[in-house]
């Protein structure tokens, strides 16, 4: 007999709470589309900026997608699987992540309408995962070389939109002759790769040169600041009057002895002086502090010093130079030298100093001094370059180039459609519909440059008809050839965005169950009705 009096069996905690089935799918989607809503109307050249405040009253003015997200830390569990997906994309491929977002939220609206037609979550999945594995299909297809004319265009397609270059074109080309040079003298570092910003200047004053740069001036107004054929020493060591290493105490009776005390001082700091000049040095930059009695040695010994230099400088410049970073003086030898042909520090901006190391003995250091009038304009052309070097170095690694102006997202659309007719069951719906959201990538980048969207599709389509390369120059407003306008984007970081996109919806639209440990962070339940639209 059924005992009635059984207690019911709980195993999640107190004020947990649980989402199951359909509604946990929708909440997701919805945390999603929000996500995409958001970056949609940043996107491309013409885009929107966004203004974001943080607790502390900081204002920070950007369209990039992935600082939006970045500043913004949503807490919806989906949400959080989007932002990985962003912060993936823009270390791996350094541009894309606006694109990535809006993508995974147009693949999963889609996905919501196919709910509504009774089509089950496995078949939009497996549709989906078939539609991307054609995709990048087409877009190798579709994809032309890397020729050093259409890398140009790629840096000036992502550059374009950010900062107020009025010089792109010259900017574009400076970098990637940069880059190519650095990759002919071997693989290209990004660790070595160092961006500056000096605020006050104009964009156009902007340098791109394969130098390193400490942005520090020489400590002695005595010491030499032009050296030829240096040699380098790098330390983590402290060149000043030394501490006592235990609690001893010195008892000093008379004015004679503590003479006596601080000659010794005085002596044990010439004799680390010393050791720098024996091992060859001629230059020196140092990650501690120097007194001024070690400066004065060190401008006696004719040695170019800097002070107090930050640890990523000194890591780049033990790469670029062959030196060893010495962490105590004692301890240096000629063995740890690295080696320059030019040392010299140069004024960047009013009474603003730099140290320029060139000719290093390790070639692939590339250094841009970003400038610009504000904190704002640097800022952003300090993105523009980050996207740049991303995705002109993933073009040059894959030798391939895509038209960009939406072209490629139409053309990819087009042989979807025309895919899914090989299918007879269901899938083909799901196909269809990953076709979809990728028009609604090009569809969005009209809609931001004020163009009508049906008018544009039907043009786009019907232009499409001759060439893969037509696409939306949003500068013209109008449909073109897009190798003509010089329009183009990197192969490997589209297909990233179609791949990465494509996984993560899948991946949400397979989640049935969420569950919340806290009760009052409705994560992955009922969206609240906040003002806050991240939750």
């Amino acid at each position: 007999m059924a005992n009635n009096n059984q207690q019911p069996l709980v195993i999640l905690a107190d004020g947990s709470s649980r989402t199951i089935g359909s509604q946990a799918t929708r909440n997701n989607i919805m945390a999603a589309k929000l996500l995409s809503n958001v970056l949609k109307t940043t996107l491309g050249p013409r885009g929107m900026d966004k203004m974001l405040v943080n607790s502390i009253g900081d204002v920070t003015i950007t369209n990039d997608g992935y600082t939006i997200l970045k500043e913004t830390e949503p807490d919806h569990p989906a949400a959080q699987m989007i932002i990985n997906l962003a912060k993936r994309q823009e270390e791996e491929h350094g541009d894309g992540t606006t694109t990535a977002v809006v993508l995974v939220g147009e693949l999963l609206k889609q996905a919501e309408v196919l709910f509504e037609e009774g089509l089950d979550t496995p078949v939009i999945a497996k549709g989906f995962e078939k539609a991307a594995d054609k995709a990048l299909e087409v877009l190798d297809d579709i994809s032309m070389e890397a020729s050093k004319e259409n890398l140009i265009k790629v840096a000036k397609t992502s550059m374009s939109g950010k900062g107020s270059f009025s010089n792109l074109d010259e900017m574009a080309e400076q970098l990637v002759n940069a880059l190519l040079d650095v990759e002919e003298k071997g693989k290209i570092d990004a660790d070595m790769i160092k961006i500056r910003k000096i605020h006050g200047a104009a964009a156009e004053t902007t340098e791109i040169s394969e130098c390193v740069t400490v942005d520090k001036n020489v400590v002695e107004s005595e010491m030499p600041k032009d050296v030829k054929n240096a040699k380098i020493a790098l330390l983590q060591y402290p060149l000043d009057s030394k501490e006592l290493e235990t609690d001893a105490k010195i008892t000093i009776t008379s004015p004679g002895e503590y003479q006596d005390y601080l000659s010794k001082e005085t002596e044990l700091l010439a004799e680390e002086i010393q050791t720098i000049v024996d091992s060859g040095a001629n230059v020196l930059f140092n990650n501690k502090k120097i007194s001024d009695k070690g400066q004065n040695l060190l401008a006696e010994a004719g040695i170019l010093t800097a002070k107090r230099v930050k640890a990523g400088d000194l890591e780049r410049l033990a790469k670029a130079t062959g030196a060893n970073i010495v962490n105590n003086v004692k301890e240096l030898t000629s063995d740890d030298i690295g080696e320059a042909e030019h040392v010299y520090e140069r004024v960047v901006y009013e009474d603003r100093e730099y140290i320029f190391i060139e000719g290093c003995k390790y070639p692939g250091v590339l250094n841009i001094i970003v400038r610009g009038s504000t904190k704002y304009v640097t800022d952003q052309l300090e993105q523009a370059f980050n996207d740049a070097i991303g995705a002109v170095t993933k073009a040059m690694a894959s030798d391939k180039v895509l038209p960009g102006g939406g072209a490629a997202d139409i053309a990819v659309a087009k042989e979807l459609k025309q895919y899914a007719n090989t299918f007879e069951d269901k899938e083909q719906v799901a196909i269809v519909a990953f076709a979809k959201a990728l028009e609604e990538l090009a569809l969005s980048l009209a809609a931001n440059t004020g163009l009508n969207t049906i008018d544009i599709l039907t043009d786009l389509l019907a232009a499409q008809q001759d060439s893969p390369n037509m696409g939306i120059n949003v500068m013209t407003r109008e449909v073109s050839d897009m190798l003509e306008d010089g329009v183009l984007e990197s192969e490997t970081t589209k297909a990233a965005i179609v791949d990465g996109a494509a996984s993560i919806a899948v991946e949400i639209l397979r989640i049935d169950d969420v569950v919340a440990a806290r009760a009052e962070t409705p994560v992955g339940g009922d969206m609240p009705g906040t003002p806050n639209p991240w939750m």
